[in-house]
């Protein structure tokens, strides 16, 4: 946004670091919270949100209170008071009668506190660094960088630190060029699709790197891809094993809890067809500014079943492209603008449908290096991942109720 709108807004809305947003109008995902870290930098946020700002006369700091608004008993009191006005569900007026336990002990709330601040600051960190690599091993390879690939993968992120805000999808101004119509492939005439800043910086790779199309990988037998499947509305809630779709995807992997669940029957049916292992990569094939997002599942994603709207694409060939790497290299600018240069709309749906196949990939010819990227990409995501649990872990017991009774 413009610095001339923040101004204008950034003193009544007053977003600071440990203020807990809350989705208190949309559909399913009211009811959702998130804290905002140092590392959020500055932000406004729209009117579908509620921000939650601790005091320091309270008896819970914000951290146990983002725990306990995350526990199933109070995104059962949400649900319940949750109602439809026009076209959109809210809790506008109702959220005051949600109440919010405090255990009598301090020790209890303060033990809370002090693991739920470690595990989501934990995890803010390694999104940034996450973000950091990911930018940085692609200048590497390029050779425009000072920093070696050590320096880059050790990383360690800045609290307070300005960035430039991440748009999901890489937006791209307006740009204008000049093309044969001998250069028209495929009778595309999407001016993006011929990108000239592709070709350029493809050239930059030249020394470390082999570019590979996915297309070729595929024949060589080094990756394979397949789309998911659309089981059909009335499976959901049937059970709680995830069901996958698009929305489902956060940074740098899947949201906590998937918003829609199968049964154990539900998920024999489609477990030999999809074949989710950990160490694959969920890439959004369908969407709008999500298309090209992914994810490297963990096994503690597992098990799980993943909509028609996403693609899994398999490592086979791990010495040649281990899972890590392949993360990682479809997460850089110079594959995620591919990515959006090839996107097209298709009835009333964005997708990169086939178009997967023409993605090139800049892949280090040396093995210790493919090993080094991927090691260290696979360790940071298992951590985040972990924390993930912990944290999950942590607000569903919070009230002394095991998982398997959640409410919601």
């Amino acid at each position: 946004m413009p610095e001339s709108v923040y101004e204008a807004y950034q003193a009544e809305q007053n977003v600071n670091a440990e203020d807990i947003f809350f989705v208190h109008e949309g559909t399913y995902l009211i009811g959702s919270v998130a804290m905002i870290t140092a590392f959020d930098g500055p932000m406004l946020y729209q009117h579908h949100l509620a921000k939650f700002s601790v005091q320091s006369s309270s008896p819970i700091g914000p951290y146990f209170l983002l725990c306990a608004m995350e526990s199933p008993e109070i995104h059962a009191q949400v649900r319940a008071r949750q109602f439809s006005t026009d076209i959109i569900d809210s809790v506008v007026g109702r959220l005051e009668e949600v109440v919010i336990p405090i255990p009598r002990d301090p020790k209890r709330v303060k033990a809370v506190e002090k693991e739920a601040r470690a595990a989501v600051l934990g995890r803010a960190e390694l999104r940034e660094c996450l973000s950091f690599v990911a930018k940085h091993v692609d200048l590497w390879l390029r050779q425009e960088t000072s920093h070696s690939l050590e320096q880059i993968l050790d990383w360690v992120p800045v609290i307070g630190e300005r960035r430039p805000p991440a748009l999901l999808g890489g937006r791209i101004g307006f740009r204008a060029g000049s093309l044969s119509a001998a250069a028209i492939r495929n009778d595309v005439l999407l001016p993006r699709y011929y990108d000239d800043w592709i070709t350029q910086v493809a050239n930059d790779y030249a020394v470390r790197c082999d570019l590979v199309s996915v297309a070729e990988l595929k024949a060589r037998g080094a990756v394979a891809w397949q789309t998911g499947d659309e089981i059909g509305r009335l499976n959901y809630g049937s059970g709680e094993i995830p069901f996958v779709r698009t929305s489902d995807f956060g940074s740098w992997e899947l949201k906590r809890e998937a918003k829609q669940g199968v049964s154990q029957d539900v998920h024999s049916i489609w477990t030999e067809r999809q074949d989710v292992a950990a160490g694959d990569v969920l890439l959004v094939r369908d969407g709008t500014y999500l298309v090209g997002t992914s994810v490297l599942v963990h096994q503690l994603d597992l098990p799980l079943v993943y909509c028609g709207g996403i693609i899994k694409i398999r490592a086979i060939d791990r010495g040649y492209l281990p899972p890590g790497l392949l993360f990682i290299l479809l997460n850089t600018p110079f594959v995620r603008r591919q990515i959006r240069n090839k996107q097209f709309t298709r009835n009333v749906i964005d997708t990169i449908g086939q178009r997967l196949d023409e993605i090139v990939l800049p892949i280090p010819r040396d093995p210790a290096v493919r090993r080094l990227i991927s090691a260290s990409i696979a360790q940071m995501l298992a951590v985040r991942s972990k924390l993930r649990h912990d944290l999950h872990h942590l607000t569903v017991n919070l009230f002394g109720h095991s998982e398997k009774h959640k409410l919601s």
